[in-house]
């Protein structure tokens, strides 16, 4: 028999993202009610307005909250590291989270708050080690950007559960990784990156949301990695360009020229973890995409028909 779900009001903060997006349409498949903040000057239901950094939120949107989803952050691949990028992608993470924290003090009902996290917070110290939620953070500058994210999370802790999904790397071809990577081997300049045996977690866009909202339907509790499986750059790489049935002619970029062009955010491709995904298994969740053959297609093909 399927267990029957309470609706939840659902407010989602980053709701207008990649994921956000996702996760609203999978929340509303479920019959949650979902609200949306918004920077944008009087919105319409269901997105309200909020300027964390100015401290402003309609009140509106937190009335009878049980639950808030936090997707803020800008894109950590986005641009190259300088030091003003640092301090944005970092910002962009505390600052909201210790707003949400401060307007949840008036919102009685809410019993639960869900963080996006990364699996960038073990670090690239042991390339063989796969990591569990129990190990220890990384020393690099992303480890120390998901450990204090996180830090801010738990500021909601007793009150409510807080969730906190380390995610791996989001496979669709709205935006990310794969189209980067798709774009190269249409373009017959695709190839490996470094050594190519750096491991990438990686996870699909339709998983990731259906996470999410998994853990407001179990009113979960705690960390949990979020990847479908580990799987090499050059595996990868291999693996679209088979898909598309395009040839790969060129030799593997060298590592030397990525850190050239890309500084220390080079790390994000040359540098690879694993991770181990068996905790949110056993909350009974089960990926629709379990292989990458299986996440190609859906990617491709099977999408259009969702």
């Amino acid at each position: 028999m399927e267990k029957k779900v309470s609706k939840r009001i659902v407010l989602i903060a980053g709701g207008s993202g990649l994921i956000g997006q996702e996760v609203q349409k999978e929340l509303k498949k479920s019959g949650h009610e979902v609200r949306i903040l918004t920077r944008q000057e009087n919105p319409e239901a269901p997105y309200f307005h909020w300027d964390p950094k100015n401290k402003e939120i309609d009140r509106a949107a937190i009335k009878g909250v049980q639950v808030i989803i936090n997707l803020v952050g800008v894109g950590i691949a986005d641009k190259r590291w300088s030091d003003k990028r640092k301090e944005a992608i970092f910002n962009s993470r505390i600052k909201p989270t210790q707003f949400l924290h401060e307007i949840s003090q008036n919102t009685p009902a809410l019993v639960q708050y869900i963080s996006a996290s990364g699996i960038t917070c073990y670090g690239y110290e042991d390339p063989i080690k796969i990591y569990k939620e129990s190990d220890d953070f990384g020393t690099d500058f992303l480890s120390t950007v998901v450990r204090r994210w996180e830090e801010v999370a738990d500021l909601f802790s007793p009150q409510q559960k807080v969730v906190k999904v380390r995610t791996g790397v989001v496979l669709t071809e709205k935006g990310g990784a794969l189209p980067k990577i798709s774009g190269t081997i249409k373009n017959y300049i695709g190839a490996p990156l470094g050594s190519g045996e750096q491991k990438m977690p990686w996870i699909t866009l339709k998983d990731i949301a259906r996470i999410y909202v998994h853990a407001v339907n179990s009113q979960l509790d705690g960390v949990f990695n979020a990847s479908s499986a580990n799987i090499s750059n050059e595996k990868l790489t291999k693996a679209v360009a088979s898909y598309l049935k395009k040839p790969l002619w060129l030799p593997n970029v060298p590592g030397f020229v990525l850190k050239t062009v890309l500084g220390e955010m080079s790390s994000l491709v040359l540098e690879g973890v694993r991770i181990d995904n068996s905790k949110i298994l056993n909350t009974g969740f089960e990926f629709q995409h379990k292989t990458i053959d299986e996440a190609l297609d859906y990617i491709y093909v099977q999408k259009e028909k969702d």
